[in-house]
């Protein structure tokens, strides 16, 4: 399994996750399986974008377009709070995460040992700013990035599920008000067996603006079909 084939499983199960949330009832089994699918999603793009950010090489370019992404999406989405009175500035918008993401390996890896510490900063702003994925996202880029044996990525994802997630660990330890997560996110496990069927190749194909214009426009498509029918 090459790179491209892990960014179209990626794009197709964010596509199915969102198709759930848009067109199905929240007690349907089909709104469950759907989402349990998403759940695999954000795993396979942080685990790319934290290779991506080693591979590059240009990683200040790597940064700004990043950057140039998140700010278009969220003027649409700033646009479309003055139009429906919905405010999801900030929350919505996956593209703030990756690039929070990508800026706390930027302070990793600064040649600068102080500047790591910069990185606690960055995943407090992401949870209070309340990001997509918030504290979880950003860590789980960074710790993809720090290590490229997967069985230290399986280890990293065991551990911020169990943080994160209401069971098993919060409810053991009585603490379930802390949760970020409910159980369904434990499916996102599913992208690590994927992770180690990956080859490190490109693949064929690349689409690389596919995939990022993917983000918003299956979003912007599934909202007009939802006006239609």
């Amino acid at each position: 399994m090459n790179r491209f084939h892990l960014k179209l499983i990626a794009a197709l199960t964010m596509l199915m996750d969102h198709i759930a949330v848009f067109f199905f009832e929240y007690d349907q089994v089909i709104y469950t399986i759907f989402r349990a699918f998403g759940r695999i999603s954000f795993v396979l793009f942080a685990y790319l974008l934290a290779e991506g950010f080693h591979k590059t090489l240009d990683k200040k370019k790597f940064f700004l377009r990043l950057l140039i992404f998140a700010a278009l999406i969220e003027g649409f989405i700033v646009g479309y709070y003055f139009y429906s009175g919905n405010n999801m500035i900030l929350t919505f918008n996956i593209f703030w995460t990756l690039l929070a993401g990508v800026f706390g390996l930027f302070l990793i890896y600064h040649e600068k040992s102080y500047m790591k510490f910069g990185l606690i900063l960055v995943v407090l702003l992401s949870e209070l700013a309340g990001f997509s994925y918030g504290a979880y996202g950003v860590l789980l880029i960074v710790f993809f990035g720090m290590s490229a044996n997967k069985f230290t990525n399986l280890f990293h994802l065991v551990f911020l599920n169990l943080i994160f997630i209401d069971k098993p660990l919060m409810i053991v330890f009585g603490n379930e008000g802390f949760y970020k997560f409910p159980v369904i996110q434990w499916f996102s496990m599913g992208a690590i067996i994927l992770i180690f069927l990956y080859n490190g190749t490109l693949g064929k194909y690349k689409w690389k603006w596919f995939f990022y214009v993917f983000y918003p426009g299956h979003l912007f498509a599934l909202y007009l079909i939802s006006l239609i029918i």
